[in-house]
This record gives C-alpha cells, sequence and structure tokens, in this order.
C-alpha cells in the first residue's frame, strides 16, 4: 500500500494549509464554534461536485459561479453552520457575495479566490453583523494546527466530527498528505444532500485529473450513500490542491503516481462516507445493500434505491423481524427489467431465496440476521456484470 493513516492529521496538516474554527453566535442559544475556514498560502487547483437540486442555496450558486471561472488559482474555503442561507432570494445572495468579499479582503485576495458553503436551518437570513465580525476574527486565528476546530465549526446536527487524514508516496523521493473532513447525517440521497466534505493535499496534480479522480471518488462513495431519500440544496464535495509538497506534477491519468493518488482518494472518501452513515445510525441499524448481476450500473442503483427506501423492511429490520418479503417487493417495484426466475436473495449470510424460489433456510440464523446491529443483503439478478452496494440505516424515529 502506498498510503498510511496520519493518526493525528486533520484538514490543515497537508503544506501550506491552514484553518480554524471560531463561534459567532450562528447557533441560536449555544456558544459552539459555527464557522470555519480553510485557507492555503499559494494559489491551489481545485475541484468539485455540487449538489444537484434546482433550489441550490446562495453559497453553492456563489461557488459555481467562481469554480466555472478560476480552478487554478483558489486559496480559501468558508463554511458557516446555523444557517443554510437557502430559500433567501436575491438577500441571501447579496449576503453570500459580501461574506465572499470581506474574506478575500482580508486574506488579501482575489475575490475569486474564496469558495462558500452553508449549512443549517433553510430560510432564515445569515445574521450579517456576525458573520462579518466572525469572519475577521477567523482570518486572525488561521493557524497549521487549526484543522480539528475547522472539522467540528461545520457540524450542525452531527453527534461528533468525521476525519480522515493519509500520507502518501507518490513515487520514490516524493511524498504528499491528504486530508479530508465531513459533516452530515440525516437527509443523504445519492445525489449530494445535507453533507459537506472538504479535502486537501500538498500533491502537486493538474486539475482535469483532480475532478477525474474526485468524480470517480464521489460516485463510489457519497453518492452510494440512501439514508432517508431526501436532498438538500446546500451541499458540495470539494477539493483543494496547492502543490506544496513538490515534485513533479501528475499529468498523466495512465500513470502509477496518478493511480496511488487515486487509490487513496477512494479510501478517504469511502471512509468519511461510512463514518457519516455510522453516525446517522446513532443506536439503529446499518444496512449494505449489495447488487451485483445486474446489466448497468443504473440497473443496480435503482434496485438498491428501491430497497433502501422500503419503509416495511426498515421497520422490520428496526425491530428484527425476519420479514424479507419487503425485499422482493422493492426489487419487483424498481423500474428496471428484471428477470424473476433468476432472482438469488441472501440476508446476513442466509439464502432466501434461489432462482426466484423460496429457498430452504434456518429462521433462527434469519431472526439473528436481522437482529444484528449491521447487515448486508445480496441480491444478484443473473442479468450481467455489474455489482453495486449502497450503505443506509435505521433510527429510531423510523
Amino acid at each position: 500500500m502506498s498510503y498510511t493513516i496520519f493518526e493525528d492529521g486533520h484538514i490543515a496538516s497537508p503544506l501550506g494549509f491552514r484553518a480554524t474554527g471560531v463561534s459567532c453566535g450562528l447557533k441560536e442559544g449555544s456558544k459552539a464554534r459555527d464557522l470555519a475556514l480553510i485557507a492555503s498560502s499559494r494559489p491551489a487547483r481545485v475541484a468539485a461536485v455540487f449538489t444537484t437540486s434546482l433550489t441550490k442555496a446562495a453559497p453553492i450558486f456563489l461557488s459555481q459561479a467562481i469554480f466555472a471561472r478560476n480552478r487554478e488559482a483558489i486559496q480559501a474555503i468558508l463554511i458557516n453552520s446555523g444557517q443554510a442561507n437557502a430559500g433567501t432570494g436575491q438577500p441571501g445572495l447579496n449576503d453570500a457575495v459580501e461574506c465572499a468579499k470581506i474574506l478575500a479582503d482580508e486574506l488579501e485576495v482575489s475575490r475569486d479566490a474564496v469558495l462558500l458553503l452553508s449549512t443549517g436551518l433553510i430560510g432564515i437570513p445569515l445574521p450579517m453583523p456576525r458573520m462579518r465580525e466572525g469572519i475577521k476574527r477567523a482570518v486572525s486565528e488561521l493557524d497549521s494546527g487549526g484543522g480539528r476546530r475547522a472539522a467540528v465549526a461545520m457540524l450542525t446536527t452531527d453527534t461528533r466530527p468525521k476525519e480522515r487524514v493519509y500520507r502518501l508516496q507518490i513515487r520514490e523521493g516524493q511524498r504528499g498528505i491528504l486530508a479530508g473532513m465531513a459533516k452530515g447525517t440525516r437527509q443523504i440521497n445519492p445525489r449530494l444532500a445535507t453533507m459537506l466534505v472538504v479535502i486537501t493535499t500538498d500533491l502537486p496534480i493538474e486539475q482535469r485529473l483532480m475532478q477525474q479522480a474526485l468524480q470517480q471518488s464521489v460516485r463510489h462513495s457519497f453518492h452510494r450513500l440512501n439514508l432517508d431519500g431526501e436532498m438538500s440544496p446546500n451541499d458540495a464535495v470539494i477539493m483543494m490542491a496547492n502543490g506544496a509538497a513538490e515534485g513533479p506534477p501528475m499529468t498523466n491519468s495512465n500513470s502509477r503516481e496518478f493511480a496511488t493518488f487515486q487509490t487513496a482518494l477512494d479510501a478517504l472518501c469511502g471512509d468519511l462516507a461510512q463514518q457519516i452513515v455510522r453516525d446517522a445510525a446513532g443506536s439503529g441499524k446499518i444496512m449494505h445493500i449489495r447488487v451485483r448481476g445486474a446489466s448497468s450500473e443504473e440497473t443496480a442503483r435503482s434496485v438498491a434505491e428501491r430497497i433502501a427506501a422500503s419503509r416495511s423492511f426498515r421497520e422490520a429490520l428496526r425491530r428484527g423481524l425476519p420479514n424479507w418479503g419487503p425485499v422482493l417487493a422493492a426489487v419487483g417495484a424498481s423500474p428496471s427489467r428484471l428477470r424473476p426466475e433468476l432472482l438469488d436473495l441472501r440476508i446476513g449470510g442466509v439464502p432466501v431465496l434461489h432462482a426466484g424460489m423460496v429457498a430452504r433456510y434456518d429462521p433462527a440464523a434469519l431472526i439473528q440476521a436481522f437482529s444484528s446491529p449491521e447487515l448486508e443483503l445480496i441480491i444478484d439478478l443473473h442479468t450481467g456484470p455489474v455489482d453495486v452496494t449502497m450503505t443506509s440505516c435505521t433510527w429510531h424515529e423510523d
């Protein structure tokens, strides 16, 4: 393996990055940190995946516009929690623009060199007097050891920060750091929902390859979470690479160096995605829904999404009742073309359906599977080579 875990690492661990998280009173009645800032001492290339919601929040709208103009020289990301600045119309966009202006002026960088993210209550305007003061204080408190403060400041309903950092060896004599932090619990849907992720690295890499790598990693991690089927107007995954680790840049998608980077990024995003689902589950149960033998990824995803959204199955799992009928019903209700006579279904290692017919199985083993805190379902369609796993969970409100 060409990467190892950096145990005490955080989002500002890569060379040239600083971060902080401050409290400026954005969460009513709380003194918790609520404004996070991540900054690079040198212009950084950036890759991003934004929510597909048609009702995008003001900071997403602004960040997408900046991203379209500048992908080579971003220097900071500002994240406020408490108010989503969504459903706030033109005044909300004006507030986002003002926040970006204040931040850029305080950092003495171009106004197109800063990105904004927000999370919290929808329809609530930003308390701009507090934001103005908080941005200035955050800039003054930036330091290379402030990553954990930033990870805490971006949280809303989360119970804990979510971080992962790796040390990478790209080639002989060239090492770097890849760091990520995330927030998110509920409202996680395959097209991004209430979830923010920031990734930093000091490795030199072309923007085109960054975007390619991030899209692949997101597709195989965050896009395979479906916790309650809802989608937010706010969320994004953003990666900054400032090249401070020096060395030859990665420019070839077929190179061994890029393959090493891609593998580590896949692992980082997968780890953060699992941290999100485990935080969301709390005392509930986690389910890994694996659809294999599908003719296409679209078919596999549609089947997995139907199962994840089945209220009857979630209730059975929550109560520990060995009722697998809702799984079969959900598979049959998917919009994909299936061959029922080929279907196999295993739940927690127990084969309950083979070639479309009920199998002989041990009822006690199935009860035990439904009672476990973590359950794997394997649905084999026997119609193609595609294999997709989606993760979901239950919680006591189900």
